[in-house]
């Protein structure tokens, strides 16, 4: 198959058992299919194209599909693909990915690209985020020589042994418009996650990745001159914290805080980037990742079933995950009123057997007009899209 190639995806709606709730299937458990890293803007703004990735004849590739008919276009081809970072543009009119060390732009009229960034000989790129009008980008850039062997398969092994290895990491700030770029931070550490800030380019939120009990401290903000690194947050080797975002007015970044000792608890927690002032927002469900809606009006989140972290699961034990429900729900947050409700239950097995260890993560978003719920679950096979409309609670 080749760009400009189109595909039928033929919907299939169910009614949740547990809260009665319309699901619709996106997409067909024959194919590997996932949406992009659950914090990129990955559907147009009136919420009916979504930017998402499958792998069809054993190649994974970008398609945008129309989420009324189920027709998507392939945007891309060829080897190399990073398959979770793709981003649709502010104005609707491109999408950015990356794909053989370079970062794409590809105009969505007449699917002609040209290459906005190229990532140097000797390193990894990936973990990219781009400013509101997208003309700033911070990357996550990895020296491939200080990373250590990877076992092949899909696993978490290279998890624990990345971090140990403390690869050369560094985040470099790109200016599009001018054809610029610098470094902004460079260390000997595991990075990650690079997100810009919202209505303020010039702050960037990253982490240092890896397991929770092997590293300092995730959460970081740096200006985009390398000035001000400061950390967040202490993290005691007990405490996890993870899968950050910013909220959409880039007021406070957002976190979940979950004590593996005692109580066990999960708090929804918020910083504020300027006072460093941490707010507990709410008690909350074990999720392994969260995420608002544009008006911050609600949130949405996957629940984990196990209270093991996700990297230290036994993906080789072949369990038939459907004999006990646990809660593995997808949940609904209601800002206002602190409060959430499961939504559906995504009965994913979390297991990292497909090609990427992400794929069968449920990474629930909402759409650009807040109508949607959309997440991944390989609850009828491999990894699928699902969608919830949000019209049919009201």
């Amino acid at each position: 198959m080749a760009i400009g190639d189109k595909i039928y995806n033929n919907f299939t709606k169910y009614i949740d058992e547990f809260t009665g709730v319309e699901v619709v299937r996106l997409t067909d458990p024959r194919y590997i299919s996932h949406h992009m890293y659950f914090y990129n803007r990955m559907t147009t703004q009136d919420g009916s194209k979504l930017l998402y990735c499958t792998q069809i004849d054993g190649s994974r590739q970008l398609y945008l599909m129309d989420l009324r008919s189920g027709e998507a276009i392939q945007l891309t081809e060829g080897d190399e693909l990073e398959d979770y970072g793709g981003m649709i543009s502010s104005d609707d009119k491109y999408v950015f990915y990356q794909q053989s060390r370079k970062i794409w732009k590809l105009d969505l009229s007449t699917l002609e690209r040209e290459a906005v960034y190229q990532i140097p000989e000797g390193y990894s790129g990936g973990n990219w985020g781009m400013s509101d009008d997208n003309r700033y980008l911070a990357i996550v850039e990895t020296e491939i020589s200080t990373l250590p062997e990877r076992k092949p398969g899909a696993n978490w092994d290279f998890f624990a042994l990345t971090c140990k290895a403390k690869p050369h990491c560094r985040i470099v700030y790109v200016d599009l418009l001018l054809n610029k770029f610098h470094t902004v931070v460079d260390e000997n550490c595991w990075l990650g996650h690079a997100q810009v800030r919202p209505g303020d380019p010039d702050t960037i939120l990253y982490c240092h990745e890896g397991p929770y009990d092997m590293i300092d401290a995730r959460l970081w903000l740096v200006q985009s001159d390398g000035s001000n690194n400061r950390c967040c947050k202490e993290q005691p080797d007990d405490l996890i914290l993870t899968h950050e975002f910013w909220l959409p007015d880039g007021l406070r970044l957002a976190f979940v805080h979950r004590e593996t000792t005692g109580d066990k608890e999960e708090t929804i927690r918020m910083i504020n980037p300027d006072t460093m002032e941490e707010e507990i927002f709410m008690s909350c469900s074990p999720y392994a990742h969260f995420i608002c809606d544009k008006k911050n009006e609600y949130m949405v989140g996957d629940a984990q079933g196990s209270d093991i972290p996700i990297h230290l699961l036994n993906h080789e034990e072949d369990t038939d995950k459907n004999k006990e429900n646990k809660n593995d729900f997808i949940y609904l947050i209601n800002v206002e009123k602190r409060t959430e409700e499961k939504l559906c239950y995504h009965g994913t097995s979390w297991k990292a057997k497909y090609g990427n260890p992400q794929d069968s993560h449920p990474h629930p978003f909402f759409t650009e007009d807040n109508r949607r719920v959309i997440f991944v679950s390989d609850r009828e096979g491999q990894p699928c899209l699902y969608m919830v409309d949000l019209e049919q609670l009201k």
